[in-house]
């Protein structure tokens, strides 16, 4: 593994949750829902090319049984209003406001070797989204996250 292949950049898009197949009510569908931030999971392969007895894939996703390893909540700065189908938005609100609901968030993650050893740098931008209102309000938040260092340190202090 080289240096690069820690470095990638990731784009998702989000809309609200209708409810779908668990019975849930279509009037949800019309109302305000307020998304506050974006869990992101990873998975690591301890392939039988590394590891001949027994090959393993760790996950942190939350439909995998838990790791010692823990998922990364990213919080935006403000939360970003949405609604599903078509809301009507006041053109001069900023999109992702009670005023103009966004109907879906676009994302893009990054993630970058930090110059601190065993450290990370995460950049995460957002774009609310209006079905009728070309406006978009932009966030973007960077994080740096020292890896495995905190833990380290925690048993350093136990001991």
């Amino acid at each position: 593994m080289n240096h690069d292949d820690v470095d990638f950049t990731a784009s998702a898009e989000l809309e609200p949750y209708s409810g779908g197949s668990t019975g849930m009510s279509n009037d949800l569908e019309c109302q305000t829902r307020s998304c506050y931030g974006v869990v992101l999971w990873f998975e690591t392969g301890f392939t039988s090319r590394f590891c001949k007895e027994m090959p393993v894939v760790l996950s942190t996703s939350p439909y995998t049984p838990k790791t010692h390893w823990s998922q990364i909540i990213l919080t935006f700065r403000e939360p970003i209003a949405m609604a599903s189908g078509k809301p009507s938005g006041d053109r001069l609100a900023a999109t992702g406001t009670e005023a103009c609901l966004a109907t879906k968030i676009q994302l893009r993650v990054s993630i970058a070797r930090a110059v601190e050893h065993r450290s990370i740098d995460i950049s995460l931008e957002t774009v609310g989204i209006s079905s009728d209102v070309f406006q978009k309000a932009s966030t973007i938040c960077i994080i740096s996250m020292c890896v495995l260092s905190k833990y380290y340190n925690i048993a350093k202090d136990v001991n």
